[in-house]
């Protein structure tokens, strides 16, 4: 994936980003709310020798006393200055444990120490530092550096002493919101781009192309909500969506099949990508050609034609297949002059016996000695091997990929599947891409239009909305 990809990928889950930062940010304020404050109060030693009369020793005293400054800062957390500390106060503690709560430090080339205490009382933190600065002193000027008559060589002298903190220097509210708030952002990020991996979708011809060698032969423009493609089409012949579709029809016949193209499947990796609305759209373009041309529902587990048709779908292909009909008294004529419909039919147990039949491989030859074009609507790939079989006794197979919603690795399987089975898959197209940035070139100021052929031999054409899953 390049920097764009991973882009896209958080700009698409940019909810969930948001959703975990506000939720991490929360998720801060209150643990800072919950966690107990904690006062600090600090106190500033300053240490001097008394050694020395003239310049000379007084200079030598002094950078004496600087290297020993860096001594004094760790014997301040000792065990030798903190436990008179426990005495002195009373305090329920072990000097290991007391030490965990004083810091010392001395800022760069000073001789001054800085103590500090932390408590979750400020009084006590207070006490906590005065105790610790006196003991430092005593220690060092009893146990650490006496002279031989029994005077310090090293004095601490308290410059600073400790005042008893009036705010909380923890927990930083502000700091927790904040960290809690990245944490939640990169958590929303790793979501996006891993999801991106785990269930990547095709969003683009670059990415049919990226995964597969198969041709794309055009990108079919979404309707407007609860209309159906085929009723936009049938309305309107000079429509985007309507212009989009005859740019597939138009790109099937520059596909190379010896003999010509007469007849095919479409078929999807999965259920739900529009292939039954591609199957009608494309079967109103051709028949707009003055060709003849035959739909058939061969999705028998799922049908979907007579749904989007309202035609009759208690007689169809099952019962041609069993010997009840003929094709001719099947078939229903529907939305264009030379459009014809062959519905699923009634329901069989069988579905696969019936498709994978002699007699079905004598309707398809019926079927291209009487129209010009044949456009079989097939199970998807994925889910049952009827395509396979049908695609084999036609020209090839037509695979439809829903824009954001097929994923690639299904993309990819279902490629490798029809390629085992020996299936010709003559392209691809690309359904129910966004409308955003399209023109529809060539209509003007026309408007919507209505044609004669909207009203087909049989009436007038009723189409109802998005079927529940739009095959």
């Amino acid at each position: 994936m390049t920097v764009g990809d991973y882009l896209r990928a958080i700009g698409r889950s940019w909810l969930v980003v948001v959703i975990l930062a506000a939720l991490g940010a929360a998720g801060g304020f209150g643990y800072a709310k919950l966690t107990p404050d904690i006062y600090r109060s600090t106190g500033s030693l300053l240490v001097t020798s008394d050694r020395g009369e003239s310049t000379s020793e007084l200079v030598q005293g002094s950078a004496y006393v600087q290297n020993l400054v860096a001594t004094y800062v760790l014997l301040a957390r000792s065990e030798l200055v903190l436990q008179p500390v426990i005495d002195e106060l009373d305090l329920d503690t072990t000097p290991r444990a007391l030490a965990s709560t004083i810091s010392a430090s001395s800022p760069l080339n000073s001789v001054v120490i800085e103590v500090s205490a932390t408590s979750g009382s400020p009084r006590l933190a207070a006490k906590i530092t005065e105790a610790v600065m006196d003991s430092l002193a005593t220690v060092v000027s009893r146990d650490v550096a006496p002279q031989a008559d029994g005077q310090p060589t090293v004095r601490l002298t308290v410059i600073q002493g400790a005042d008893e903190p009036r705010f909380p220097f923890a927990p930083s509210t502000r700091n927790f919101v904040l960290l809690g708030g990245l944490i939640g952002l990169a958590l929303g990020i790793a979501f996006s781009v891993l999801r991106a991996f785990a269930w990547q979708t095709v969003r683009s011809r670059a990415d049919i192309g990226r995964l597969t060698s198969i041709p794309v032969l055009g990108e079919v423009v979404e309707t407007r909500r609860g209309v159906q493609l085929p009723a936009v089409v049938l309305r309107d012949r000079l429509g985007i969506e309507a212009e989009s579709v005859r740019a597939v029809a138009a790109n099937l016949n520059f596909l190379k099949v010896d003999g010509g193209m007469k007849s095919l499947v479409v078929t999807s990796a999965a259920s739900g990508e529009a292939k039954s609305s591609l199957v009608i759209a494309l079967g109103i373009m051709i028949a707009e050609s003055s060709r003849s041309v035959l739909l058939i529902d061969a999705d028998l587990r799922s049908p979907s034609l007579a749904e989007y048709t309202q035609l009759d779908g208690g007689v169809g292909l099952t019962n041609v297949l069993i010997g009840e009909t003929t094709l001719a008294e099947a078939a229903q004529d529907w939305g264009a002059d030379g459009l014809r419909v062959l519905t699923s039919g009634a329901d069989a147990p069988n579905p696969s016996q019936l498709l994978t039949s002699q007699r079905m491989t004598d309707l398809l030859e019926e079927a291209r000695g009487e129209f010009d074009f044949i456009i079989v609507d097939c199970a998807p790939l994925l889910a049952v091997t009827d395509a396979t079989w049908l695609g084999n006794q036609t020209d090839g197979a037509l695979l439809a990929v829903l824009y954001d919603k097929t994923r690639a690795h299904n993309l990819e399987k279902v490629v490798n599947t029809a390629a085992v089975g020996g299936l010709n898959l003559l392209g691809a197209v690309l359904t129910r891409v966004p409308r955003r940035g399209v023109s529809r070139y060539g209509v003007g100021n026309y408007g919507t239009r209505s044609t004669p052929q909207a009203d087909g031999p049989r009436g007038k054409v009723r189409l109802r909305g998005r079927s529940r899953d739009d095959r």
